[in-house]
């Protein structure tokens, strides 16, 4: 065998990208070693340093789990923290409300599974789109965002959620000539407002927590404003982009020709009846949960009876419902992982007396705005300063640093409220590219980014705009 032959390939680590990231890990560890060496009380503002390399590492491209990772081993050198003592934290984070929130969402890709095999999914979206119509393209436009809206509020996940739809909604677009890009940005815009509308979504659970409205003053004070908005400029924007990219990317196989067997009739009508079961049961659970206020871990309760009674009513055996939680709890594991190591982070910089040295420096600066000019400035600098693919720890992290200046400025809690929505929910769209948005394209199979960003650009001045408004109105 010759040299050649037997040669292996090593993956070349030089690239920009590479370099740069490496080249962050190792100053923060340098950073780590010399606050390790001083007081508590003079660490200052590098005890955020877990935080800030967590958000550039994720930004540059990291695995956002192997960026929380490294997070925690830099805030363990920080705080001398023995291995036991994190075994210690990583048992309690087991149970705290941010690793619950990724409980929620792993549950919701297992009740999408539930909704898959039954055909509960296919028939509500066919449902759906088929009411709407298929006589032009608006009407198709139309009936996707509703088809992304209702699924990805009721499942709690935009990935699961348009992944269940994109087998119906793909074909139906490629009838009318709607391009790869266009898909795209109407998957990203309505499943991003299916996520911070859905009564039992991460988002709308963490907002309430943190916030402490009533799920009606949510809706109507900065959740309802915020989707309007959101919809009507990724409706406008993917008519552009329709201009731009038509005859240009286009769906080329043919997909209304059935690549599916035909179902019987008494298949249909199980898929139907647990299809009604199915939207049904998460009406009645959210009405009940409004009802009594239940707290955000109703949200498990809902989740299991809805797959429960949507598998036996399509004729499912205990046994079958549960691998079908089973598969696709185990697909958002590494989601669940993430909340899970996320919170050790955020005890381990309160240690630090970071965020109070924060709250002491930036004091002095915001006293003087008005109500109003400080949840603009704090939404604006959360655009920039996003933790990519984790929203709701990024509202935490907002409450934990802003609220008690948000507080002590008299900002009321609906205030507050749009503080936390804005802050975590508008830089999905931008300025930088997201998990989010190649995870959409990937699912309407486009590989055009730059149309994304058109519109994703759009999407956040529009909301800037709305937000200078709604701060004046709320404060």
């Amino acid at each position: 065998m010759s040299v050649e032959q037997s040669s292996i390939t090593i993956p070349n680590i030089r690239t920009p990208k590479n370099i740069v990231l490496i080249t962050i890990i190792i100053l923060s560890f340098v950073l780590a070693f010399y606050a390790k060496g001083l007081p508590i009380e003079e660490v200052g503002l590098i005890g955020l340093l877990p935080i800030f390399a967590l958000a550039l590492l994720t930004v540059i491209g990291l695995d956002i789990v192997l960026a929380v990772i490294i997070a925690i081993i830099i805030s363990v050198i920080m705080t001398s923290t023995s291995v036991f003592e994190l075994g210690g934290i990583l048992a309690k984070s087991t149970g705290s409300f941010i690793a619950t929130v990724g409980l929620i969402i792993m549950l919701g890709a297992g009740v999408g599974e539930v909704a898959n095999r039954t055909g509960a999914a296919k028939e509500l979206v066919k449902f759906i789109v088929n009411k709407v119509g298929l006589s032009s393209i608006p009407r198709v436009k139309l009936g996707i965002m509703i088809s992304s809206v209702v699924i990805c509020g009721s499942l709690g996940t935009m990935a699961g959620g348009n992944a269940i739809i994109v087998a119906v909604i793909i074909p139906i677009a490629a009838a009318v000539g709607l391009t790869p890009p266009t898909v795209a940005l109407l998957l990203m815009t309505a499943g991003s407002v299916g996520l911070f509308i859905g009564p039992f979504t991460p988002s709308t659970v963490t907002i309430l927590e943190l916030g402490g409205l009533t799920y009606p003053q949510y809706l109507s004070a900065c959740a309802i404003p915020m989707s309007v908005v959101t919809l009507l400029t990724g409706w406008f924007m993917s008519g552009y982009i329709q201009k731009w990219t038509f005859g240009k990317y286009t769906y080329n196989e043919n997909f209304l020709e059935p690549s599916e067997k035909i179902e019987s009739a008494s298949e249909l009508k199980r898929s139907k009846r647990a299809a009604i079961v199915f939207i049904g049961t998460i009406i009645v659970m959210a009405i009940l949960g409004i009802i009594f206020k239940a707290g955000f871990s109703f949200a498990i309760i809902v989740m299991l009876t809805v797959a429960t009674l949507t598998g036996l009513v399509a004729g499912f055996s205990p046994k079958q419902i549960l691998e079908a939680l089973y598969e696709g709890c185990g697909k958002l594991v590494w989601m669940f992982i993430l909340y899970w190591l996320y919170n050790p982070i955020l005890v381990l910089v309160e240690k630090l007396n970071a965020y109070q040295t924060l709250l002491d420096n930036a004091t002095p600066y915001l006293v003087d705005l008005s109500p109003a000019m400080l949840c603009f400035g704090i939404f604006l600098f959360n655009i920039v300063g996003h933790i990519p693919g984790a929203a709701v720890a990024q509202m935490t992290f907002t409450n934990k640093i802003f609220g008690p200046i948000l507080l002590a400025n008299g900002v009321p809690p609906v205030a507050v409220t749009a503080v936390l929505l804005s802050s975590s929910q508008v830089d999905w769209f931008g300025p930088f590219p997201s998990s989010d948005m190649f995870g959409q394209m990937g699912l309407a199979r486009s590989s055009q980014l730059k149309y994304m960003l058109y519109g994703g650009w759009a999407i956040v001045i529009a909301n800037i705009l709305l937000f200078a408004v709604l701060f004046q109105i709320l404060n």
